[in-house]
This record gives C-alpha cells, structure tokens and sequence, in this order.
C-alpha cells in the first residue's frame, strides 16, 4: 500500500489559482505546468474571438503578462502565476479559440517550465480560489 501511495504521488498534478483567475497545473514529475484561465473568467469575458501569447523561450516573472485573450466583450491580460519560462504553446487556440469557452478548466493556453517550485505554495487552492468568486 505504502508503495502505491509514493507512486500515486510520483505522478501527481498539483493544481493551483490565482485572483486574477489563472489556473496552472503543475507535474511534479515531469516539472512542466499548464497554465489557463478558470471557467469563472471565460464566463466573465464571453465569447472568446482570439488569444495572443509570448513565443516558447519566453522567460518571465510572477505576474508578467505573457499574453492575451479577446473576447466579444473585452481584451485581458494572461499574467504569470510563477516565474518561468515557456516551453510550449497550445497551437489549437489560434484558429479556436473558443475552446477555452467549451472547456475552460481543461484547455491550457501555455507550457511553463517553472523556475520555483516553492512559488507554488503562494497560490490558492481550489476551495479558497471557490470562496473568492462566490463572495
């Protein structure tokens, strides 16, 4: 049982929010992440026309923008939940974007490598990113 329990870990995906509704879900074992937005913000923005991102190589900070998603209503920035650098890019997203509109939760936008794990434990998780859009 024990043995099962550090497999299930070896291979586990940590999923973590921000406030500004990024989600990233991070792979402890390969240590590349996924970041998107959650299906609070799509529902916000609507119906979802184009999504702009930086190029893989990109590195970057907490926080920077590392692209954007327009929509019928608005533009909004996609900022960086960790530092990091980008190391691939959903190509499905540029002739639809509005796969983020279907499934929001599932449809990553960018590959990260992240630079510090530990960034990870500053992010939210799913029952307190649930009590911030539910106030």
């Amino acid at each position: 049982m024990r043995s099962i329990l550090k497999l299930r870990q070896a291979f586990s995906v940590l999923t973590k929010y921000t406030k500004d509704h990024e989600w990233i879900k991070y792979d402890t074992q390969t240590k590349i992440a996924k970041i998107g937005i959650t299906d609070y913000a799509q529902k916000e923005l609507g119906d979802i026309v184009h999504v702009d991102f930086q190029k893989v190589g990109f590195v970057f900070k907490t926080h920077q923008s590392l692209g954007a998603i327009e929509s019928v209503k608005v533009a909004a920035d996609i900022y960086a939940p960790v530092a990091g650098e980008i190391v691939g890019i959903n190509e499905d997203l540029k002739d639809s974007p509005n796969l983020i509109n279907e499934k929001a939760e599932e449809t990553w936008i960018l590959q990260t490598k992240v630079q510090n794990e530990a960034e990870l434990d500053t992010l939210l998780d799913k029952s307190s990113y649930d009590k911030i859009i539910n106030k």
